[in-house]
């Protein structure tokens, strides 16, 4: 897992890049904030390694990664 970025005290609202932060709550949870990262979808090569002739046309397969992304997208955002 990625290291937090900044820190956040839900008790005041204090956000801090320094997990020491004198404006913390003493005694407060702190919570570790993490970078969101960016969705990254299958390129067009990726995709092709999945499709062979007997199974499906291209087009279908596309539809069908299409529908599959957007379903992950919705869920991880």
């Amino acid at each position: 897992m990625d290291k937090p970025i900044a820190w956040y005290d839900p008790s005041n609202g204090m956000v801090s890049t320094d997990r020491d932060c004198p404006l913390f709550t003493p005694l407060g949870q702190v919570w570790g904030l993490y970078p969101q990262r960016e969705w990254v979808g299958l390129t067009d090569e990726e995709r092709k390694s999945f499709w062979t002739a007997d199974q499906m046309t291209q087009e279908e397969w596309d539809a069908l990664f299409n529908a599959i992304e957007k379903a992950l997208k919705e869920k991880n955002t």
